[in-house]
C-alpha cells in the first residue's frame, strides 16, 4: 500500500450513525491525505472524481456492502471486477501502533472518526455525501482561523438579521456595539456629559432625564465608567450638596446600583514603581483590569475617561493603532459598546467643529464607529452645543444646520449636567471673526480714512504727515493709495 493511502487511512475512518463501519471511497483518499497533511485541498476536483466513479459503477441503485461484486466473477469484457475494500479490509490494512510510533511525530494528526448520514449502506458514502464528507474531513484536520470568520453569500443575512437590531444608547449619537468618541476642549463639560450618559444607560429607557433627545432605547443595564482623571473626593464634590439640616454633612446623588465607577489604584505590593505608566505594557494591564471589572458586574457598556491616559501618546499612528485595535478586539469578543473621551487641540472658536479637531492621530476616528463633540457657545458662558461628527448606523441628525443646544448647570441640587434647550445653527454659537490683521489692520483703516478726508480738504502730503503724526514718506505713500 502506498504512503498516501496509509496517510489517508490514518486520517479518517467511516462509520454510520448505527456504528457500522463503511468502506472509504477510493476517489476521496487523495483528498483526505492532502487535508491531513495541511496541503491545499481542491474540493471541486474531489467531488468531480467521486461523480466519475459513480458513473463507472455497475449497480448504482443498490450498493450495500452485502451486494458488492465478486472479484473472481468475470465482467462482460472478460476482466475481473476491481475489489472494493470492505470494512474488515480497511481495518486490517491500518498500520499497527508500533509502526505509527516509529514515524515522525509531525507526520500526521490522530485518526478522526466521521459519522455518515443517514443510512447504513455504502450508497450514501459514494452518492450525495461526498461534499459533506470532504467538508467534515477538512473541519477535522485543517487548522481553524482564530481571529476571523467567513460567511457565504447565502447565509450572511441570517446572522445579520439576528444582530441588526442595534438600539440607541445615547440617542442617535451612540448605538449598541459601537466604539464612539466624545471629544471637547478642557473644562467644556465632556466628563459631566459622560457621567450623565452612564447614569441614563444604567437606568434604562424609562429614566428621568434633562436630555430627552439622548434617552437610551435599552433596558436598565450595568455600566462601567473608567474615570482616570478625578479622585473619589473630586467626584464626590461634583455630585453632592450640603445637607439642609446639617451643614457638616453631604447629600450625595443616588446613582443606580448598576452604575460602576472605576478609578486608578496602584497596588504597591505588586507594582513597585510607576515609571512604566506610559508604556504599552501599562495599557495592556489597564485593559486586562477593565475586563475583570466587566466580568464582575456582567457589563457590556464601557466608558473610558479619557483615552489619552491609556497610551504613551496618540499623536502618531504607531501609538494610536495598537490601542484602537485592542479596543476593537475587546468590542468584537464581548459584544461591547465603548465610549471614549478625548481632547481637542488649541483651536479657533470661530471655526465649526470637524473631525480634524480631535487631538491625536486620525487613526482614532478612523477606527471608531461614531463620534460627536461638544462646542462652546458665543451665546453665553453656560451654553454648549452638541454636534455629530461621524456615524454609521443612521443619518446625521445633529449636524451644522441642526446642533443640539444645551445649558450646563445643576440638573438636580446634587447633580451637575446638561439640560436640552432646543436645536439651532452652529454658526450662531461661533465667535465673530476679527478683521484680517486684527487691531493693527483696524488702526490702519482708520488712518487711511483720515488721509482721504484731509486730502479732499486740499492739504498737502507734508501737512497730512504733520496732522496724523507719520513720516513724510509714509504720508506720501498713503496719499498715493487714496488717489
Amino acid at each position: 500500500m502506498t504512503d498516501v493511502r496509509k496517510k489517508a487511512k490514518r486520517v479518517v475512518s467511516l462509520t454510520s450513525k448505527s456504528g457500522k463501519k463503511l468502506p472509504v471511497p477510493r476517489s476521496l483518499r487523495g483528498i483526505m491525505a492532502d487535508a491531513a497533511a495541511n496541503a491545499p485541498v481542491d474540493l471541486n476536483a474531489g467531488i468531480e472524481a467521486e461523480l466519475q466513479a459513480l458513473k463507472r459503477l455497475d449497480s448504482a441503485k443498490d450498493l450495500s456492502t452485502d451486494d458488492l461484486p465478486d472479484p473472481t466473477t468475470p465482467t462482460k469484457r472478460g476482466r475481473k471486477a476491481k475489489p472494493v475494500p470492505t470494512a474488515d479490509a480497511v481495518a486490517t490494512a491500518m498500520p499497527n501502533e508500533a509502526a505509527l510510533e516509529s514515524e515522525p511525530a509531525t507526520a500526521m494528526p490522530d485518526a478522526v472518526a466521521l459519522e455518515c448520514d443517514p443510512t447504513d449502506d455504502a450508497t450514501d458514502v459514494r452518492r450525495g455525501s461526498a461534499p459533506k464528507l470532504i467538508g467534515a474531513i477538512m473541519d477535522a484536520t485543517l487548522p481553524k482561523p482564530s481571529i476571523t470568520r467567513m460567511w457565504s453569500g447565502t447565509n450572511w443575512a441570517d446572522f445579520a438579521s439576528a444582530t441588526m437590531d442595534q438600539k440607541q444608547l445615547c440617542g442617535p449619537l451612540w448605538y449598541e456595539g459601537e466604539i464612539c468618541i466624545l471629544f471637547a476642549d478642557t473644562n467644556v463639560g465632556k466628563s459631566l456629559l459622560a457621567v450623565q450618559i452612564a447614569d441614563m444607560v444604567s437606568n434604562g429607557s424609562y429614566c428621568d432625564t434633562s436630555l430627552p433627545e439622548l434617552k437610551p432605547e435599552t433596558m436598565a443595564q450595568p455600566v462601567v465608567y473608567a474615570d482616570f482623571e478625578l479622585s473619589i473626593a473630586q467626584f464626590g464634590r461634583r455630585y453632592s450638596a450640603p445637607h439642609p439640616e446639617d451643614e457638616t454633612r453631604k447629600v450625595y446623588y443616588d446613582f443606580s446600583p448598576r452604575f460602576n465607577r472605576v478609578e486608578l489604584y496602584y497596588d504597591m505590593d505588586s507594582t513597585d514603581d510607576t515609571n512604566g505608566i506610559a508604556s504599552k505594557e501599562f495599557a495592556d494591564q489597564l485593559i486586562s483590569d477593565l475586563e475583570l471589572h466587566l466580568d464582575a458586574c456582567r457589563s457590556r457598556v464601557l466608558i473610558i475617561d479619557n483615552i489619552t491616559f491609556m497610551a504613551s501618546g496618540t499623536e502618531t499612528a504607531a501609538d494610536a493603532m495598537p490601542l484602537m485595535k485592542r479596543l476593537v478586539a475587546l468590542k468584537k469578543k464581548r459584544g461591547m459598546s465603548i465610549l471614549l473621551l478625548a481632547h481637542t487641540p488649541k483651536r479657533s472658536l470661530c471655526n465649526p467643529l470637524t473631525r480634524n479637531d480631535l487631538q491625536g492621530s486620525k487613526m482614532l476616528i478612523n477606527f471608531a464607529d461614531s463620534a460627536f463633540a461638544i462646542g462652546e457657545s458665543n451665546c453665553g458662558k453656560d451654553v454648549r452645543y452638541i454636534k455629530q461628527i461621524k456615524q454609521r448606523n443612521c443619518e446625521q441628525v445633529y449636524d451644522g444646520e441642526n446642533v443640539l443646544v444645551c445649558q450646563l448647570g445643576k440638573v438636580y441640587e446634587n447633580f451637575i449636567g446638561f439640560r436640552s434647550i432646543g436645536t439651532g445653527l452652529e454658526a450662531t454659537h461661533l465667535a465673530e471673526r476679527r478683521p484680517e490683521g486684527g487691531r493693527a489692520a483696524t488702526v490702519r483703516t482708520d488712518k487711511m480714512q483720515q488721509v482721504r478726508e484731509l486730502k479732499q480738504q486740499g492739504m498737502t502730503a507734508d501737512q497730512i504727515a504733520s496732522e496724523i503724526g507719520v513720516s513724510r514718506a509714509t504720508a506720501y505713500r498713503m496719499v498715493k493709495e487714496v488717489q
